[in-house]
């Protein structure tokens, strides 16, 4: 706390608030030089995810974790502490740096749906605060409003939807007639992989079932996400596809998708995505005891995706690492839009950039509307959850300002 008020130490505020952080694992080259021909994924065996048929570039097996992977129950008890030290840090975000947030206008609960894992999800919904939202069930009077649904960071085990509350609050500055919907969803290791992904996935099909009692406008749904949720973000809408063959409602489309600096590749050990980007090692406020917490936790479960025939577990599979999949799956999935952002000094930032390299050669060859987002330089990942106080933050302001701009294009608002 005291390295957080007292600027002259020159600590970041990362040393308390994670040396643990957020997530996702990370590619051994600076580029992906190819991708190969795809290869389809039977589920019929047990503990394998339906894929519908959905092919995904050949990767690597990951038979194992090294080292053995901790107790259930040893998980459990670091995620509370993580958990606690995380919410005080928020908390000096949300209080005491100026200027000071919006708070969420509604708070609503929701039925998990598509999760074998039963449960409620919570969301906080912003609203600018000339602009409250109803809960009628007869259609507001004014134009259906655009939609922004946005999920928190924190490894898929830590973290808190009202942890983004500043982003909400630059969105609705800009955009005030737009709704913010930030998502609680489940967190590992109680509940781990693919938990936040169904509850993601459930989020937006229960605001497309009710935009009418709500005024949203359907062609303006889009979805943000920072670091875990910035991978959610990008693996959502393949599930979201999936879900949708089994509706006899009408097709759900995206409008745009943001993801600030999210993990895309797990086929790479935490090691070799350091050894991509090696001042991330000497710069991360983020221990390995920590980021082993993570992948610990989110991948304690017997429904990882398997390679079909086998146990071996496919960490290359859609659900886990969107870098990898297929140019019919992406173009079948993915919104017209997205905007990827990255750290500079984040072991994550290599696969990123790949990442959104390969879909800006989409939108080259007319197969996409637009592909934005930019490095963010001299900067860790997870810098922009950082208390500010009294003190400016450019970099922060610079991509929220960007990222704004891009939902501009995406909602169509000149």
């Amino acid at each position: 706390m005291l390295q957080c008020l007292c600027p002259n130490l020159e600590v970041r505020w990362y040393t308390s608030r994670l040396r643990f952080g957020h997530l996702g694992p990370m590619p051994s080259s600076t580029t992906f030089t190819s991708y190969p021909d795809a290869t389809s994924i039977s589920s019929d065996s047990p503990g394998v995810l339906a894929t519908q048929n959905y092919n995904i570039v050949n990767v690597p097996l990951i038979t194992k974790m090294e080292p053995s992977p901790p107790s259930r129950s040893s998980l459990i008890k670091k995620a509370s502490r993580y958990r606690t030290l995380i919410s005080l840090l928020s908390i000096l975000d949300r209080y005491l740096s100026w200027p000071l947030p919006s708070r969420p206008e509604l708070e609503i609960s929701i039925p998990s749906q598509t999760s074998k894992c039963p449960g409620s999800i919570g969301l906080h919904i912003f609203t600018a605060p000339s602009k409250g939202l109803s809960s009628r069930t007869q259609p507001q009077p004014t134009a259906p409003r655009p939609v922004l649904i946005n999920f928190h960071g924190g490894g898929f085990s830590i973290g808190h939807a009202l942890d983004d509350s500043r982003w909400a609050s630059t969105v609705l500055k800009t955009y005030p007639e737009a709704v913010v919907i930030s998502v609680n969803y489940r967190l590992a290791p109680e509940h781990p992989f693919p938990i936040a992904l169904d509850d993601g996935t459930d989020t937006i099909v229960w605001l497309w079932d009710h935009a009418d009692q709500y005024n949203l406008d359907k062609t303006r749904f889009t979805l943000t996400g920072f670091s875990a949720g910035g991978n959610l973000a990008l693996t959502i809408p393949f599930r979201l596809r999936e879900c949708q063959q089994k509706r006899n409602a009408g097709k759900i489309t995206l409008a745009g998708q943001i993801a600030f600096y999210p993990s895309v590749d797990w086929t790479r050990t935490r090691a070799e995505r350091d050894a991509t980007n090696p001042i991330s090692a000497e710069k991360s406020m983020i221990s390995a005891d920590v980021f082993r917490f993570f992948d610990d936790s989110y991948l304690l479960s017997a429904g990882l995706p398997k390679f079909a025939g086998t146990e071996s577990v496919d960490m290359g599979h859609m659900f886990l690492s969107p870098g990898r999949a297929s140019e019919k799956v992406l173009l079948d999935a993915y919104a017209p839009a997205v905007a990827i952002y990255t750290c500079g000094w984040d072991q994550l930032l290599v696969e990123g950039e790949a990442f959104r390299d390969r879909l800006a050669g989409f939108v080259k060859e007319g197969k996409m509307a637009s592909v934005g987002g930019f490095m963010v330089e001299d900067v860790v990942h997870g810098f922009d959850k950082a208390p500010s106080f009294w003190r400016k933050a450019p970099a922060r302001e610079r991509m929220y300002s960007d990222a704004v701009k891009q939902l501009g294009v995406m909602w169509n608002i000149d």
